[in-house]
């Protein structure tokens, strides 16, 4: 068994490389499974800002590597259909590849944000998690991958316990929000609209909660109507009847957190008296247009000014892009009135992690992988364990057959011609090989090796058992 990891990210391969490889990930990992020979398992990894896919290659599958430096079929096919689901021509997208405990350091340190753009951050252990549900509910995990995903978090965990990497503010959303919070007069009395109702969405808003702001309101395509914040909270303390075909994802995401839901009619009214906008929707295409921006801030500059707050009509519309395959237009940040931040300048205002903690996190990264690979390394051996413990049982009910019992009891002769039959046959094998070594000149090869499958025994030049060691 093989793991391979493939990925592109931020700082290898740029952000555009990873939205086009990761800005159509559904069903990817199926796609692998059937287009590549031989795979056991395939788990995808999408996230901000980077793709990463693990591969499970049984031994033998596909031809080996050409040497060193080569990657097997599996990964070169991987590859190919990466780039041509991307339609980027081959070769071009330039993904790295490591295997076996190479593989294991690089995901333990995605998991623990050593690899994010905001180094130690928690969000990414969570996709991993979610990532590892998604391959399960799509058939394509296999036992290895699971064992591996469960490792890398527990990793992650110890990283985050043992150092100060995953403190506050040490995240996209917590930096993307101070980013923002600099050009509102006070984040907590803001009116936010989030766009998106995913894990992502989900974060952020708990990340604007805990900062005190309550006036959310969330919208996606599938918003149906609009709903005020007091009667969105009561729905969320109330049984609600269900069509049959359920609730919108909207509805389902607002009523479990009292968010008030923004339809499709109801977004441009509701853009135009936002404080702040954050969308984390990121399939593929823009939802906040330059059309939409500018009537919202059209209808904006058209009402009467607030008595209490005169100058909330001259402040900028704040709009959060943080999704990796824009939620918003780029010329949006030209539109007057409007003010982008998307995830290339939240990068520029990343705070610097401390150097020592870094340090202490890539040494338990490089323990963890290390354990890990002598995990995987016995569970390799568990086909030869497997056969070694039924070639002894069939023996053991080859000589329970011959055992003639009387009245249901085993004379003691004929049990101990049983066990003697027993051990013989066991010994059989290792006996004609050790002679076999000898007359090859490979004796002390096989005295050097028959400790690791029989314990400590002597060789021909050890002592006589003592009548109490043969006693016992």
């Amino acid at each position: 068994m093989t793991i391979h990891l493939l990925s592109a990210d931020h700082l290898s391969q740029g952000l555009d490389v990873v939205a086009r490889l990761g800005g159509n990930s559904r069903r990817l990992g199926p796609d692998i499974l059937a287009a590549v020979p031989g795979l056991r398992g395939v788990l995808v990894l999408a996230t901000c800002n980077r793709l990463a896919v693990l591969l499970d290659e049984p031994d033998g599958a596909v031809p080996p590597p050409d040497g060193p430096g080569e990657s097997s079929l599996a990964v070169r096919e991987t590859s190919a259909l990466l780039e041509r689901r991307a339609g980027m021509p081959g070769g071009s997208a330039g993904l790295s590849a490591v295997r076996g405990v190479d593989a294991y350091r690089e995901l333990i340190a995605t998991a623990a944000g050593l690899r994010s753009m905001i180094i130690g951050e928690r969000e990414i252990a969570g996709q991993l998690r979610r990532s590892l549900v998604r391959a399960t509910e799509e058939g394509t995990i296999s036992a290895d991958l699971c064992r591996l995903v469960e490792r890398a978090s527990a990793a992650s965990r110890r990283v985050a316990r043992e150092t100060a990497l995953a403190g506050a503010g040490r995240s996209l959303v917590a930096v993307g929000l101070g980013l923002a919070a600099q050009h509102m007069p006070v984040l907590e009395g803001a009116r936010v609209v989030v766009v998106g109702t995913g894990a992502y969405a989900g974060a952020t808003v708990a990340a604007l909660r805990d900062r005190g702001v309550r006036d959310i309101a969330v919208h996606s395509h599938s918003s149906r109507r609009a709903a005020p914040p007091d009667q969105a909270a009561r729905r969320a303390r109330e049984p609600q009847p269900v069509s049959a075909a359920g609730p919108d994802r909207a509805t389902a995401f607002a009523r479990k957190r009292g968010l008030a839901v923004v339809g499709p009619h109801e977004l441009p009214d509701r853009l135009a008296s936002a404080d702040l906008v954050i969308t984390c929707r990121g399939l593929g295409g823009p939802v906040i247009t330059r059309g939409l921006i500018d009537d919202a801030l059209a209808r904006r500059a058209s009402r009467e000014p607030d008595p209490q707050d005169p100058r909330a009509s001259r402040r900028p519309l704040v709009i959060l892009d943080l999704a990796l395959s824009r939620d918003v237009d780029p010329g949006v940040a030209d539109a007057p009135g409007a003010l982008l931040i998307d995830l290339p300048r939240i990068r520029q205002a990343v705070p610097a992690a401390q150097t020592a903690q870094v340090e202490a996190a890539e040494a338990i990264v490089a323990e963890e992988a290390a354990a890990l690979d002598r995990l995987m390394g016995g569970r390799r051996m568990d086909p030869v364990i497997r056969a070694l413990r039924g070639r002894a049982e069939q023996m053991v009910v080859r000589e329970a057959a011959r055992l003639r019992p009387d009245d249901g009891r085993v004379g003691l002769d004929d049990a101990v011609r049983a066990l003697e039959r027993l051990a013989a046959a066991l010994m059989h094998a290792p006996s004609q090989a050790a002679r076999t070594a000898g007359e090859a000149g490979l004796a002390e090869d096989y005295l050097a090796a028959l400790p690791m499958v029989l314990g400590a025994i002597g060789g021909p030049d050890a002592p006589a058992p003592t009548p109490a060691q043969e006693a016992r």
